[in-house]
Protein backbone atom coordinates (compact mmCIF):
# COMPACT_ATOMS: atom_id res chain seq x y z
CA UNK A 1 0.00 0.00 0.00
CA UNK A 2 1.51 3.71 -0.64
CA UNK A 3 2.94 4.74 2.70
CA UNK A 4 0.35 8.17 4.04
CA UNK A 5 3.20 9.98 4.20
CA UNK A 6 3.47 10.52 -0.01
CA UNK A 7 1.52 13.83 0.77
CA UNK A 8 4.60 15.17 2.55
CA UNK A 9 7.40 13.70 0.14
CA UNK A 10 6.69 16.46 -1.83
CA UNK A 11 7.64 19.45 0.63
CA UNK A 12 11.49 19.45 0.26
CA UNK A 13 11.62 21.03 4.20
CA UNK A 14 9.99 18.51 5.77
CA UNK A 15 12.18 15.41 3.15
CA UNK A 16 15.80 17.23 3.68
CA UNK A 17 14.46 17.22 7.89
CA UNK A 18 13.71 13.47 7.88
CA UNK A 19 15.98 12.28 5.49
CA UNK A 20 19.45 14.54 6.29
CA UNK A 21 21.27 12.90 8.82
CA UNK A 22 24.06 14.93 9.07
CA UNK A 23 21.77 17.86 10.04
CA UNK A 24 19.46 15.73 12.40
CA UNK A 25 22.69 14.71 14.47
CA UNK A 26 24.32 17.40 15.81
CA UNK A 27 28.13 15.41 16.39
CA UNK A 28 27.66 13.54 12.71
CA UNK A 29 30.75 14.16 11.82
CA UNK A 30 32.53 13.01 14.64
CA UNK A 31 31.55 9.35 14.15
CA UNK A 32 32.11 9.93 10.56
CA UNK A 33 35.82 10.93 10.96
CA UNK A 34 36.65 8.50 13.30
CA UNK A 35 35.19 5.34 11.38
CA UNK A 36 38.36 5.24 8.94
CA UNK A 37 40.87 5.90 11.90
CA UNK A 38 39.55 2.42 13.70
CA UNK A 39 39.47 1.32 10.61
CA UNK A 40 43.55 1.50 10.14
CA UNK A 41 43.81 0.43 13.01
CA UNK A 42 42.35 -3.38 12.54
CA UNK A 43 44.00 -3.43 9.18
CA UNK A 44 47.68 -3.17 10.79
CA UNK A 45 46.02 -5.71 13.95
CA UNK A 46 43.93 -8.21 11.56
CA UNK A 47 45.40 -10.59 8.94
CA UNK A 48 43.02 -9.95 5.86
CA UNK A 49 43.22 -10.17 2.15
CA UNK A 50 42.51 -6.43 0.40
CA UNK A 51 41.09 -5.24 -2.53
CA UNK A 52 39.44 -8.39 -4.50
CA UNK A 53 38.29 -7.92 -7.58
CA UNK A 54 34.54 -8.32 -8.63
CA UNK A 55 34.29 -6.09 -11.52
CA UNK A 56 36.25 -3.71 -13.89
CA UNK A 57 35.87 -0.36 -11.67
CA UNK A 58 38.49 0.33 -9.15
CA UNK A 59 35.63 0.51 -6.80
CA UNK A 60 34.55 -3.06 -7.36
CA UNK A 61 36.77 -4.83 -4.73
CA UNK A 62 36.16 -6.37 -0.93
CA UNK A 63 38.40 -7.02 1.69
CA UNK A 64 38.22 -10.56 3.42
CA UNK A 65 39.32 -10.78 7.17
CA UNK A 66 38.90 -14.58 7.70
CA UNK A 67 38.91 -16.70 10.86
CA UNK A 68 40.48 -19.44 12.35
CA UNK A 69 38.76 -22.20 11.28
CA UNK A 70 35.97 -20.17 10.52
CA UNK A 71 32.03 -21.29 11.57
CA UNK A 72 30.46 -18.78 9.26
CA UNK A 73 30.92 -15.17 7.85
CA UNK A 74 29.63 -11.85 8.15
CA UNK A 75 29.37 -9.53 5.10
CA UNK A 76 29.15 -5.84 5.39
CA UNK A 77 27.76 -3.45 2.70
CA UNK A 78 28.73 0.20 3.62
CA UNK A 79 26.43 3.34 3.43
CA UNK A 80 27.05 7.16 2.45
CA UNK A 81 23.53 7.35 0.51
CA UNK A 82 25.38 5.76 -2.44
CA UNK A 83 27.65 9.26 -2.97
CA UNK A 84 30.22 8.60 0.04
CA UNK A 85 32.36 6.73 2.39
CA UNK A 86 33.78 3.19 1.61
CA UNK A 87 35.18 -0.13 2.73
CA UNK A 88 38.10 1.10 4.31
CA UNK A 89 35.80 3.26 6.46
CA UNK A 90 34.37 -0.10 8.32
CA UNK A 91 36.94 -2.62 8.46
CA UNK A 92 36.75 -2.41 12.55
CA UNK A 93 33.72 -4.39 12.09
CA UNK A 94 35.69 -7.52 11.39
CA UNK A 95 37.47 -6.76 15.11
CA UNK A 96 35.62 -8.87 17.65
CA UNK A 97 32.95 -11.02 14.90
CA UNK A 98 36.39 -12.38 13.76
CA UNK A 99 37.61 -13.00 17.53
CA UNK A 100 33.95 -14.68 17.77
CA UNK A 101 35.29 -17.19 15.16
CA UNK A 102 33.60 -15.63 12.28
CA UNK A 103 35.16 -14.63 9.05
CA UNK A 104 34.39 -10.91 7.40
CA UNK A 105 33.83 -9.43 4.43
CA UNK A 106 33.78 -5.20 3.45
CA UNK A 107 32.44 -5.10 0.28
CA UNK A 108 32.87 -1.46 -1.24
CA UNK A 109 30.85 -0.29 -5.08
CA UNK A 110 31.57 3.19 -7.31
CA UNK A 111 29.31 6.20 -6.33
CA UNK A 112 27.02 8.61 -7.60
CA UNK A 113 27.52 10.69 -9.79
CA UNK A 114 29.39 8.85 -11.16
CA UNK A 115 27.00 5.96 -11.35
CA UNK A 116 23.33 5.19 -10.53
CA UNK A 117 21.62 3.73 -7.87
CA UNK A 118 20.51 0.67 -10.12
CA UNK A 119 24.03 0.30 -11.30
CA UNK A 120 25.29 0.26 -7.80
CA UNK A 121 22.77 -3.00 -6.88
CA UNK A 122 24.18 -4.71 -9.68
CA UNK A 123 27.33 -4.16 -8.13
CA UNK A 124 25.93 -5.62 -4.99
CA UNK A 125 25.23 -8.61 -6.81
CA UNK A 126 27.60 -9.11 -8.16
CA UNK A 127 30.19 -9.08 -5.60
CA UNK A 128 28.00 -11.70 -3.82
CA UNK A 129 28.53 -13.99 -6.79
CA UNK A 130 31.98 -13.16 -6.69
CA UNK A 131 32.70 -13.51 -2.64
CA UNK A 132 30.74 -16.98 -3.04
CA UNK A 133 33.26 -18.30 -4.87
CA UNK A 134 36.11 -17.06 -2.36
CA UNK A 135 35.07 -17.89 0.49
CA UNK A 136 34.82 -22.22 2.52
CA UNK A 137 32.15 -24.35 2.11
CA UNK A 138 31.38 -23.67 6.52
CA UNK A 139 31.39 -19.82 5.15
CA UNK A 140 29.21 -20.24 2.34
CA UNK A 141 26.43 -22.57 5.06
CA UNK A 142 26.90 -19.74 7.56
CA UNK A 143 26.30 -16.40 5.43
CA UNK A 144 24.84 -13.36 7.37
CA UNK A 145 24.29 -10.40 5.10
CA UNK A 146 24.21 -6.68 6.98
CA UNK A 147 24.73 -3.33 5.93
CA UNK A 148 24.05 0.04 6.93
CA UNK A 149 21.83 2.90 5.26
CA UNK A 150 22.54 2.57 2.02
CA UNK A 151 23.80 -0.69 2.33
CA UNK A 152 20.51 -1.86 4.11
CA UNK A 153 18.97 -0.86 0.57
CA UNK A 154 21.45 -3.16 -0.67
CA UNK A 155 20.68 -5.84 1.56
CA UNK A 156 16.88 -5.94 0.98
CA UNK A 157 17.42 -5.99 -2.56
CA UNK A 158 20.13 -9.00 -2.63
CA UNK A 159 17.11 -10.79 -0.87
CA UNK A 160 14.60 -10.34 -3.94
CA UNK A 161 17.17 -11.35 -6.54
CA UNK A 162 16.77 -14.56 -8.49
CA UNK A 163 20.09 -16.24 -7.37
CA UNK A 164 19.26 -19.59 -9.30
CA UNK A 165 19.57 -17.51 -12.55
CA UNK A 166 23.40 -16.15 -11.25
CA UNK A 167 24.84 -19.86 -10.73
CA UNK A 168 24.03 -19.60 -7.08
CA UNK A 169 21.90 -21.57 -5.02
CA UNK A 170 18.12 -20.06 -4.60
CA UNK A 171 19.02 -19.02 -1.03
CA UNK A 172 23.25 -18.41 -0.97
CA UNK A 173 22.65 -16.82 2.34
CA UNK A 174 21.44 -17.33 6.28
CA UNK A 175 20.76 -14.30 7.58
CA UNK A 176 20.13 -10.45 7.04
CA UNK A 177 20.74 -7.69 8.92
CA UNK A 178 19.73 -4.10 7.24
CA UNK A 179 20.88 -1.38 9.63
CA UNK A 180 18.59 2.32 9.40
CA UNK A 181 17.92 0.83 5.98
CA UNK A 182 16.22 3.36 3.13
CA UNK A 183 13.63 0.91 1.55
CA UNK A 184 11.56 3.09 -0.41
CA UNK A 185 13.25 5.93 -2.38
CA UNK A 186 11.00 8.15 -3.38
CA UNK A 187 11.11 10.97 -0.39
CA UNK A 188 15.30 11.17 -1.91
CA UNK A 189 13.69 12.58 -4.90
CA UNK A 190 13.32 16.24 -2.80
CA UNK A 191 16.42 15.99 -0.89
CA UNK A 192 19.31 18.31 -1.37
CA UNK A 193 21.43 15.00 -1.62
CA UNK A 194 19.53 14.02 -5.02
CA UNK A 195 21.47 16.63 -6.99
CA UNK A 196 24.71 13.72 -6.91
CA UNK A 197 22.03 10.22 -6.77
CA UNK A 198 19.63 11.81 -9.47
CA UNK A 199 16.54 10.10 -8.67
CA UNK A 200 13.24 10.73 -10.73
CA UNK A 201 9.67 9.94 -9.45
CA UNK A 202 10.19 6.60 -12.17
CA UNK A 203 13.71 5.77 -10.94
CA UNK A 204 12.92 6.34 -7.63
CA UNK A 205 9.75 4.07 -7.86
CA UNK A 206 11.45 1.53 -9.73
CA UNK A 207 14.69 0.99 -7.23
CA UNK A 208 12.63 1.52 -4.46
CA UNK A 209 12.55 -2.84 -2.66
CA UNK A 210 8.93 -1.52 -0.92
CA UNK A 211 6.76 -3.49 -3.73
CA UNK A 212 9.59 -6.50 -3.88
CA UNK A 213 9.18 -10.15 -2.64
CA UNK A 214 12.27 -11.77 -1.12
CA UNK A 215 13.10 -14.50 -2.69
CA UNK A 216 15.79 -16.10 -0.14
CA UNK A 217 14.62 -18.25 2.11
CA UNK A 218 16.25 -16.54 5.31
CA UNK A 219 15.67 -14.67 8.28
CA UNK A 220 16.03 -11.14 8.38
CA UNK A 221 16.36 -8.49 11.69
CA UNK A 222 15.62 -4.75 10.55
CA UNK A 223 17.46 -2.76 13.00
CA UNK A 224 17.18 1.04 13.33
CA UNK A 225 17.95 3.27 16.27
CA UNK A 226 15.32 4.69 18.61
CA UNK A 227 16.87 8.04 18.24
CA UNK A 228 16.68 8.49 14.38
CA UNK A 229 14.42 10.22 12.36
CA UNK A 230 10.33 9.31 12.37
CA UNK A 231 10.98 8.46 8.57
CA UNK A 232 13.99 6.54 9.35
CA UNK A 233 12.20 4.59 11.96
CA UNK A 234 9.18 3.91 9.89
CA UNK A 235 10.84 2.92 6.68
CA UNK A 236 12.17 -0.02 8.45
CA UNK A 237 9.12 -0.77 10.82
CA UNK A 238 7.11 -0.78 7.39
CA UNK A 239 9.63 -3.15 5.50
CA UNK A 240 9.72 -5.26 8.39
CA UNK A 241 5.86 -5.35 8.41
CA UNK A 242 5.85 -5.98 4.83
CA UNK A 243 8.25 -9.43 4.71
CA UNK A 244 6.92 -10.57 8.29
CA UNK A 245 5.57 -13.57 6.37
CA UNK A 246 9.35 -14.05 4.84
CA UNK A 247 10.81 -14.44 8.51
CA UNK A 248 11.69 -10.77 9.25
CA UNK A 249 10.91 -8.96 12.38
CA UNK A 250 12.20 -5.51 13.55
CA UNK A 251 14.62 -4.37 16.42
CA UNK A 252 14.64 -0.47 17.49
CA UNK A 253 17.57 0.26 19.75
CA UNK A 254 17.14 2.81 21.84
CA UNK A 255 19.09 5.37 22.26
CA UNK A 256 20.60 5.08 19.11
CA UNK A 257 21.26 7.41 16.37
CA UNK A 258 22.07 6.69 12.41
CA UNK A 259 25.62 6.98 13.31
CA UNK A 260 26.53 5.32 16.20
CA UNK A 261 23.80 2.35 16.04
CA UNK A 262 26.69 1.24 13.41
CA UNK A 263 29.17 1.63 16.39
CA UNK A 264 27.68 -1.25 18.42
CA UNK A 265 29.29 -3.71 16.21
CA UNK A 266 32.35 -2.96 18.05
CA UNK A 267 30.85 -3.90 21.12
CA UNK A 268 30.18 -7.25 21.65
CA UNK A 269 28.29 -6.36 24.63
CA UNK A 270 25.78 -4.62 22.63
CA UNK A 271 22.20 -4.94 21.16
CA UNK A 272 23.17 -4.85 17.53
CA UNK A 273 26.43 -7.02 18.27
CA UNK A 274 23.95 -9.80 19.59
CA UNK A 275 21.81 -9.94 17.11
CA UNK A 276 24.70 -10.14 14.76
CA UNK A 277 25.52 -12.97 16.83
CA UNK A 278 21.99 -14.53 17.03
CA UNK A 279 21.81 -14.42 13.02
CA UNK A 280 25.33 -16.88 12.67
CA UNK A 281 24.34 -19.07 15.27
CA UNK A 282 20.51 -19.96 13.81
CA UNK A 283 21.81 -23.12 12.45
Amino acid sequence: MPSPYMTQWSDPRWCEAQYNNRQIVADAVTYIERWPQWAEATRAKLPHRANIAYGPHAREVFDIFPAENAKGMFAFIHGGYWRALSKNDFSWIAEHLVAAGYSVAIITYPLAPEVTISAIMDCGRNAIVKLWSEISDRERANLVLSGHSAGGHAVADLFATNWSARGLPASPFTGGLPISGVFELLPLVHTAMNSDIRLTPDTATAWSIDQRTPLVQAPQILAVGGGESAEFIRQSVDQAARWASHDASIAIIPERNHFNIVDELRDPASTLFGLAIKLLTAR
